[in-house]
């Protein structure tokens, strides 16, 4: 797994997302986990977040220094979006697994 290319990717897609808070969370909480543990699927990320366990998340930003700011604007951004997730909003998450997947496999194979 390039590592690198895989954060690269999701760095992209959380400025691509940047307007919708939905996209841009969960890519930021999959940058979070992935710079840990590239293994962990998307939906189980998906699914985390849909639970909304904070603590699921804090134990992968706990392993690694240096991105405190961004951790802290994550989750605040997080907390603020989390009552925008509507309907049309959770069907699209199976866009965003897939999306994710997409990444991954291309890392992989860069």
């Amino acid at each position: 797994m390039n590592k690198e290319s895989l954060l690269q990717a999701l760095n992209a897609a959380i400025a691509k997302y940047k307007d919708e808070p939905t996209a841009r969370v969960v890519f930021g909480l999959a940058k979070q986990v992935w710079q840990i543990d590239w293994t962990v699927a998307p939906f189980d990320i998906l699914s985390h977040y849909l639970e909304f366990d904070i603590s699921y998340f804090y134990r992968f930003m706990s392993m690694d220094k240096g991105d405190e700011a961004e951790e802290q604007q994550l989750l605040k951004d997080w907390i603020e979006s989390r009552h925008t997730l509507d309907k049309e909003g959770k069907r699209r998450l199976p866009q965003l697994a897939d999306e994710l997947n997409q990444l991954r496999v291309a890392a992989r194979n860069a």
